[in-house]
C-alpha cells in the first residue's frame, strides 16, 4: 500500500556514539542521566553527581544528534550511571551502549566488569553476560544487585583479522581489536609496509618479538623517501637496548641520521603502554607492550590524532643519543 500524498513520510532515525571525559561530554551525557534518575526516580540531584565522574569514561549514544542513552566506566572496572531515554528504550540501545563499554574494556586490559543493577532490570544485564555476585541491597531508596561479568577469555581468545583486512580499515575511520603475537606482526607489517611519510614508535622498551626483519625492511627506503619522511623511535629504556644486538640497532648503525632513537624525558616515560603511528594517522596502541593484545585506530581516528599531538611534543622534549653501542646513555 502507498502511502498517500498527505501522509508525512518518516524520516530515518540516525545512531551516532560518541566516548570521553567528563569534560568533553559530560554535559550532554548529563541531560540523559537527569530525566532518568532525578526526574523519572525521584533520585536527589545530590547523589546523582560524584568524584567518580572526572575520572570515568563516558559513553553516549544520540538519535538524530539528540542524547538518547548514556553510561560510564570508573577506572577499576565499575559500570554506573546506565541511563536509557524512557521513550527509547525499546530499540536495544542498552545492548549497543553495553557492548561499547566491554569493547572499551577489552582494550583497556580488565580481567572483569562490575555493577550495581537496579532490580528491574536484572534480567537485561543477565541477558549481557552478567551474573548476580551477592546479596541485594538498598541504594538511594531503591534495591539492587551486585553483578560482575569476567572478561579473561575474551582477553586470551585469538582474533582472525588479515592482511585483507587491515587493509580495507586503513581505508575508513575504524577500530580494530588485535589479539595474538602472529596477529599483531602482521598488522604491524602490513602499517609499515604502507607508510608513505612517517613511522613512529613510543614504547617503554623495544621489543623486537613485534618487529621482525620483515617489517622494518622499508624503513630505510622511507627515512630517504624526501626531506621531509620521518622514521623515530623513542624509547623508555636505552641502556639495556644499546648492550643487546637487535634489527633496530643494526637499522639505525646502517643509518643513524635517517632511523632516530630518542631517549624519552623522565617526565613523559611511558610505564606500560606502547604506540606505534604511521603517516600520523593510524595508531597501533598496545595497553601493555609486551602483551599480545592492541587495539588499531585508523583514517584520523580521533585516537590517532591525539596521540600524534602527544608523540611530537614527547619527541621535542626527548634526549638525543648519541651512541648506541658499548656505552651507558
Amino acid at each position: 500500500m502507498t502511502p498517500s500524498p498527505t501522509e508525512p513520510k518518516k524520516s530515518p532515525l540516525r545512531l551516532t556514539a560518541k566516548q570521553g571525559s567528563w569534560e568533553q561530554i559530560g554535559e550532554v551525557c548529563r541531560k540523559v542521566r537527569y530525566k532518568v534518575f532525578v526526574e523519572e526516580q525521584q533520585i536527589p540531584e545530590e547523589h546523582e553527581w560524584d568524584e567518580q565522574d572526572p575520572v570515568s569514561e563516558h559513553f553516549l549514544l544520540q538519535i538524530n544528534d539528540r542524547p538518547a542513552a548514556t553510561a560510564r566506566l570508573t577506572p577499576d572496572g565499575k559500570v554506573g550511571r546506565f541511563a536509557v531515554l524512557a521513550k527509547l528504550r525499546d530499540k536495544k540501545l542498552g545492548t549497543r551502549l553495553m557492548q561499547r563499554i566491554l569493547d572499551h574494556a577489552k582494550r583497556l586490559g580488565l580481567k572483569k566488569l562490575q555493577l550495581n543493577a537496579q532490580m528491574e532490570v536484572v534480567n537485561f544485564y543477565l541477558k549481557q553476560g552478567f551474573k548476580i555476585s551477592g546479596e541485594e541491597f538498598l541504594e538511594v531508596g531503591i534495591p539492587h544487585l551486585p553483578m560482575e561479568k569476567s572478561l579473561i577469555a575474551d582477553l586470551q581468545e585469538e582474533t582472525q583479522v588479515s592482511q585483507e583486512d587491515i587493509q580495507e580499515a586503513l581505508a575508513t575511520t575504524s577500530q580494530v581489536r588485535l589479539q595474538g603475537k602472529e596477529q599483531l606482526q602482521a598488522c604491524i607489517e602490513t602499517l609499515i609496509a604502507q607508510a608513505a611519510r612517517s613511522v613512529s614508535l613510543e614504547t617503554p622498551a623495544y621489543s623486537s618479538r613485534w618487529f621482525t626483519d620483515a617489517a622494518l625492511a622499508p624503513l630505510l627506503s622511507l627515512a630517504k623517501r624526501h626531506p621531509h619522511s620521518r622514521v623515530q623511535f623513542l624509547l623508555g629504556e636505552t641502556l639495556q637496548f644499546s648492550r643487546q644486538s637487535s634489527n633496530l640497532l643494526k637499522l639505525h648503525q646502517r643509518a643513524p641520521s635517517h632511523i632516530e632513537i630518542c631517549k624519552a624525558h623522565n617526565l613523559y616515560r611511558p610505564a606500560q603502554q606502547a604506540w606505534l603511528l604511521i603517516d600520523d594517522k593510524h595508531l597501533l596502541w598496545w595497553p601493555h607492550y609486551q602483551e599480545s593484545r592492541a587495539e588499531l585506530y585508523t583514517a584520523e581516528h580521533r585516537e590517532a590524532y591525539r596521540q600524534a599531538q602527544t608523540f611530537k611534543t614527547h619527541w621535542q622534549k626527548a634526549e638525543q643519543v648519541k651512541y648506541l653501542q658499548g656505552h651507558q646513555l
